[in-house]
């Protein structure tokens, strides 16, 4: 029991006055019972001192309660700084919790905003990303110097490259290949062609290549050759990834 110097000090006088006034009580009430076995008259200092002690008493219980109060009134304190303490420590649990929270929302949502673009990108890339050409007819130097028809071949024509975008971070699973004439009607499904295969005086490399294009994309390329002298041709690529 924790108690102040006052307090203690206020108690320590309550109880003397208290014990005292009861020892001076009990003196007074065994002489007067004694004098009144001897016969003797009671005098009014003899009444007095039951009057006196009762007083002595009123004194002590009084200076006893307000140490009694003082007691009680820190308790209270002590138990209002405990529960203010207790308040303090539940409201900085409570602030760390909303941090955690709101921290946890935020990254949820970077991650849920971050991942439309990778979805898009994962779709893309199944999917595949398509890049074409237009590659005109061959014409021959030596032959268009003569003024006659056009005579190219494989080696004398021109390679173009067909590039397609493709992020920086993927991973080529295939490239499909298309080629067909400029004026054709069919489908690009009906045009699809094998790397190296000749496809009526034209055809793809048999291997594809790659290029920087910044920090972000890369190109993945292949060469086609036209060689024909009369008509234009598509050329088109296909590439899907995998992120």
């Amino acid at each position: 029991m924790n108690l102040s110097d006052p307090v203690m000090a206020a108690l320590i006088g309550a109880s003397a006055t208290a014990l005292g006034a009861l020892v001076q009580l009990r003196l007074s009430w065994r002489k007067e019972l004694k004098e009144r076995e001897r016969g003797q008259p009671i005098t009014k200092k003899t009444r007095r001192g039951p009057v006196i002690v009762v007083f002595a008493l009123m004194i002590a219980a009084a200076v006893g309660g307000f140490a009694l109060s003082e007691y009680f009134m820190s308790l209270r304190n002590g138990d209002r700084d405990t529960l203010r303490a207790e308040l303090q420590s539940k409201l900085s649990e409570i602030s760390a919790s909303a941090a955690r929270l709101e921290r946890a929302r935020l990254a949820e949502r970077e991650q849920v905003e971050s991942g439309v673009p990778r979805a898009e990108a994962l779709r893309r890339g199944e999917e595949g990303v398509a890049a074409s050409a237009l590659v005109g007819p061959c014409k021959s130097q030596s032959a268009a110097a003569a003024g006659s028809r056009p005579a190219c071949s494989e080696h004398s024509a021109v390679q173009v490259a067909v590039c397609a975008r493709v992020p920086a971070s993927a991973t080529v699973r295939e490239v499909l290949l298309y080629t067909r004439f400029e004026d054709a009607q069919q489908s690009w499904a009906d045009s699809r062609v094998q790397p190296g295969q000749d496809a009526g005086e034209a055809r793809f490399v048999e291997k594809f290549f790659e290029r920087p294009d910044g920090d972000a994309t890369r190109q993945v390329c292949q060469g086609f050759v036209n060689w024909s002298g009369e008509k234009a041709r598509l050329a088109r690529i296909l590439v899907r990834y995998a992120l």
